[in-house]
């Protein structure tokens, strides 16, 4: 019914309640067809709400007329009755739109009804879409004009970046707080020469925009995408890990916002972007650059490139070739981890960076790369007056890392440092003089870390001739393979895991088969095989296949995690993991093992060495002050007792008799000391780690770029430096044993087996052990066998009584019996022949 009645109205424009005169046709055509106009006017009146003016207003409009042609003058209404019903109808108002028809459908959405609606809804969505965009964009524009001008109203002037603060110098010095080690020139005094844009060769500037700010030349000082994708990061991690920063906003927090950049928020970095793109908008891209270049820090106290230029290299920036200026480029990111005088593998891990990413980005192609990788990189040497200098630059970088070279350089602090200016020339001297022995033999360098029993570092030799052209390198930073000083943390992580210093380790040739069908098969200093061995003996006379089957045992992820506790920052590329670690493969630092020793020495804890004593600035405030800590236990619940056991075998002089004979070089007169010795393959390092109650001291001996020595091990070689500093330091020194802990009981156990030893055993020996974890039985038997002669045959009834003796032979567990056949008396099994001469004969009858 309502369609029928919404037919009455206009079918083409469906706007009023009567039939226009355009369509008036139509209109006339339809009423043929339906039911009475008196039925149809009053479901109209009950429908759309009659209203007599609406109807007048309606009739005035010169759009409409009444309905039909033939009200025209003939004194009928539209439907052929009376022209008071007509009016009836013509007043009626428009009607609901709920009831008004359906427009025309055009020919193609009959056709295609399906085409033509998904046409209509893609339409309503792309407005739909626009719409959104328009209203995310208004809301964006109007929160970033807010944002811009919530705090960049007190933002400097973008004019002020080439202003400078002025600085004060810091003084490092020794323990004593008063000699002077150095004294850190600031970047305005000489270490900082501005140079001219067309001074800088290009492929610095290439390289520079390649690492840091590949956008530079199109950005407007701000990087959006980098900004999103940092705060994702940030978001994701929890806390400020990633900062986005272009060239131009690290302009702007070095010189215009140097307050606040260490201050890690989203409002400075906010403010750092809002000033980024006003200096953007007051300086051009090559003056910016220009102004990044002559003001960022390289390391070394060189800021700006000419000042690194001279500080590494002793030349001119415009001098620089291509492997040089790469090198630097890649330097700003954290100029004391990437340092070539103290880290030459980083930095130039970080010049292949670079080079890669101008690579990318279309500066050069792979070859050149590769080709520029391949050039060598020669260090100019530092020429300063100082004393210790590799400790200096080593407290330096420290002080890098925790303060930043902004407040390093300017701030006047007072760094009072742990060397022992005494020791630390006593230590320089021994180790020069015995290289001076030793270049004969093709060693060139040595290295020496000295630490108190609190784990201050008293000296620091970092080469013995500063002066040399390779000398500024710190070889007690310097990644090397230690040969076998591991060994004590191998077995130190199987004790952890119920092996004793009783322990019976077999020592003849094994194989192990590696992924990819590798074949490990190491062998023993001397080239031979010892068969069974306590792990006393194993460690005490350094045995290579015991200390590969402790490592098996153990694990190598244990061991590279416990030996991360003891400070090693070494392990970190899985994919030179092995059992080869218990030899020594994988490189460690001296510093850091020394370090490692004196977690031994100090009953199993491990707290970093320190260089450190306090810190205060200008004002005498103190900004940092060292205080002892008792450093956390590294061998699992036991490790004190453990650290205990280890250091029993490492002072064990007579255990170490088997292999380095009496008078070794580990043995000191009048002082007990555990000590360790390692060689690399090829004789390539050589190194002697030890301690003592009052001291510990870690020594390496070797040549910077790794050539082999003539026959330099251990022992003749670090060793004899270790031995002669020990005696030195222990001079009008009293002796001190170290303590044995209350968690360690001693147990006679049998020597050859290792097992509880009874009255029966042959060699009955004492053995430390944790408490608790000593054998529970004894696994030796024996019996006694009546033997004559030489004691090759078994006593007879004819054989004369003063031949005859009781010899006792041990009866070995299952898997000792056939090495213990090959190796050991065994009882004789044949009866001793009868005697031959007559009055012997007689005398038995």
């Amino acid at each position: 019914m309502i369609r029928l009645l919404a037919s009455r109205c206009c079918p083409v424009c469906a706007w009023r309640w009567r039939v226009c005169l355009r369509c008036e046709g139509r209109g006339a055509e339809e009423q043929k067809n339906r039911g009475t106009e008196e039925q149809k006017a009053i479901l109209f009146s009950v429908l759309c709400s009659y209203d007599a003016r609406t109807a007048s207003k309606h009739q005035e409009s010169q759009h409409l007329r009444p309905l039909g042609r033939e009200s025209r003058g003939k004194g009928k209404g539209p439907l052929g009755r009376d022209p008071a019903k007509t009016v009836f109808l013509k007043a009626l108002p428009p009607p609901p739109r709920f009831l008004r028809p359906r427009r025309r459908v055009s020919r193609f959405r009959r056709r295609h009804p399906r085409l033509a609606f998904g046409l209509r809804l893609a339409l309503a969505g792309l407005k739909l879409s626009l719409a959104v965009g328009l209203l995310l964009a208004l809301t964006l524009g109007a929160g970033g004009a807010w944002l811009y001008g919530r705090y960049g109203d007190d933002l400097p002037a973008a004019q002020q970046i080439s202003e400078h603060r002025a600085f004060e110098t810091t003084r490092i010095y020794a323990r004593d707080g008063t000699t002077l080690l150095y004294e850190l020139v600031g970047p305005q005094d000489g270490r900082r020469t501005p140079v001219a844009f067309e001074q800088i060769p290009q492929v610095l500037k290439d390289a520079t925009i390649a690492v840091e700010d590949a956008g530079f030349y199109t950005n407007p000082g701000v990087d959006l995408r980098g900004i999103i994708r940092a705060a994702l990061q940030n978001y994701t991690s929890g806390e400020i890990v990633s900062g986005a920063s272009t060239i131009t906003m690290q302009l702007v927090r070095n010189i215009l916002l140097a307050d606040e950049r260490t201050e890690q928020s989203y409002e400075r970095k906010l403010r750092e972007a809002i000033l980024a793109y006003r200096v953007s908008q007051s300086y051009g891209k090559d003056q910016i650059l220009n102004l990044y270049l002559n003001e960022v820090y390289y390391g070394a106290q060189a800021y700006g490139v000419e000042a690194a230029a001279q500080a590494y290299f002793a030349k001119h920036v415009w001098e620089l070739n291509v492997a040089e200026a790469t090198l630097l480029a890649g330097l700003p990111q954290s100029p004391s981890v990437y340092n070539p005088f103290t880290n030459m593998t980083a930095a130039r891990a970080r010049q292949r960076v670079t080079l890669n990413l101008m690579t990318q980005q279309g500066m050069l192609t792979r070859a050149e790369a590769e080709a520029i990788y391949a050039e060598p990189i020669i260090l100019a040497p530092q020429t300063t007056a100082l004393l210790a200098p590799h400790f200096v630059f080593y407290v330096r970088d420290q002080l890098e890392r925790t303060y930043g070279p902004e407040l390093l350089y300017r701030a006047g602090l007072r760094v009072v440092t742990s060397l022992d200016l005494t020791w630390q020339a006593e230590a320089e001297r021994i180790a020069a003089e015995q290289i001076g022995e030793l270049r004969a033999r093709r060693a060139s360098n040595a290295g020496v870390v000295m630490l108190a029993p609190d784990g201050q570092i008293l000296a620091m030799v970092g080469s013995v001739d500063y002066g040399a052209p390779d000398g500024q390198v710190n070889v007690t930073l310097a990644p090397r393979q230690p040969g076998s000083a591991l060994k004590p943390f191998v077995y130190a992580a199987a004790m952890q895991r119920g092996w004793t210093p009783a322990t019976v380790i077999w020592d003849v040739p094994t194989r192990w088969e590696a992924p990819g069908g590798v074949v490990y098969q190491p062998r023993n200093y001397d080239g031979g095989f010892h068969g069974p061995q306590r792990l006393r003996m194993a460690l005490a006379n350094s045995l290579n296949i015991p200390a590969v089957k402790a490592l098996e045992h153990v694990g190598v992820p244990a061991f590279v995690d416990q030996m991360s506790q003891l400070g090693i920052t070494t392990f970190d590329d899985p994919s030179r993991y092995g059992l080869a670690m218990a030899l020594g493969s994988n490189e460690v630092r001296l510093l850091e093992l020394t370090g490692a020793y004196h977690a031994l020495r100090n009953s199993g804890r491990y707290a970093p060495p320190v260089a450190i004593i306090k810190v205060s600035n200008s004002r005498d405030e103190v900004l940092e002050r060292w205080q002892p800590v008792r450093g956390r236990a590294v061998f699992g619940a036991q490790s004190e007792a453990i650290a205990y056991l280890i250091t029993s075998i490492l002072s064990d002089d007579a255990a170490r008799h088997y292999m380095f004979g009496r008078g070794n070089v580990m043995e000191l007169p009048g002082i007990i000391a555990a000590a360790k010795t390692g060689t690399s393959n090829d004789f390539r390092d050589s190194w002697a780690l030890g301690y003592s109650t009052d001291v510990t001291i870690g020594v390496w001996v070797g040549n910077n770029d790794s050539a082999p020595m003539q026959e330099i091990a251990g022992a003749n070689g670090a060793g004899q430096i270790w031995r002669t500093l020990m005696l030195r330091y222990h001079e009008g020194r009293p002796e001190s044993a170290f303590v044995r802990p209350a968690g360690v009981e001693e147990l006679p156990i049998c020597a050859d087996t290792g097992g509880r030893a009874d009255e029966t055993c042959p060699r009955i020996i004492s053995e430390v052990f944790v408490a608790g974890n000593g054998p529970a039985e004894v696994d030796v038997l024996h019996q006694t066998v009546r033997v004559g002669g030489d004691g090759d045959c078994l006593a007879a009834s004819y054989t004369p009584a003063a031949e005859v003796r009781t010899v006792r032979y041990p009866i070995y567990p299952e898997e000792l019996r056939e090495w213990a056949t090959r190796n050991t008396p065994q009882p004789p099994t044949e009866p001793c022949p009868p005697p031959t001469a007559p009055e012997v004969a007689v005398a038995l009858l």
